[in-house]
């Protein structure tokens, strides 16, 4: 199958959820799926949200090829969150929008966690700018941005990690869970 990003599901991802008991999860912007076939297969009850119609089609062909189901929901992220649907996990990897638009998306994420759930966010940080993510700095992140975003919530692991980008190259990111009471 043609996939224009890597398959493997982010090693942050894995070792930061894996301790974490199934229940139901949400995967905004997940592109072709490879965190929310992670997820499937670990157990989750998984939706995957995403606007683009062609990636939700490489990633249910995917998940019919592991025998794993998962909930396919073609949306802008953005409109989605304004659902008020709740899960017990809540992933947003490698999703840059503008500053302002980043901190009202900040804002809303823990309305789609269960209480007691966890928000995991994974991003490009700043230290990446020129050699992977986005070219602009305003989109990338800092330790400093999350912990303030999320300061009323329990923050169990906030740091900058040297990870895999999605399109196979290395490069700095911030990876934070965020417990919502």
């Amino acid at each position: 199958m043609d996939r224009l990003w890597i398959q493997d599901p982010d090693p942050q991802l894995v070792s930061t959820v894996t301790p974490l008991p199934p229940g139901s999860a949400l995967d905004l912007g997940c592109g072709e799926g490879r965190n929310a076939l992670w997820l499937a297969e670990a157990g989750w009850k998984v939706t995957a949200v995403d606007f683009s119609s062609v990636a939700l089609a490489r990633l249910s062909r995917a998940a019919a090829e592991r025998g794993v189901e998962i909930e396919v929901e073609e949306a802008d992220l953005f409109e989605f969150v304004g659902s008020r649907r709740t899960f017990d996990l809540v992933i947003l990897a490698n999703i840059h929008p503008p500053a302002e638009i980043r901190r009202q998306l900040y804002a809303e994420l823990p309305k789609l966690v269960n209480p007691g759930g966890h928000l995991f966010l994974i991003g490009h940080h700043i230290d990446a700018f020129g050699h992977s993510g986005p070219p602009d700095q305003e989109r990338l992140l800092t330790e400093a941005e999350v912990a303030s975003s999320f300061s009323t919530y329990p923050i169990v692991r906030l740091e900058r990690v040297e990870d895999i980008a999605d399109h196979g190259g290395h490069g700095p990111s911030v990876v934070a869970l965020i417990t919502i009471p």
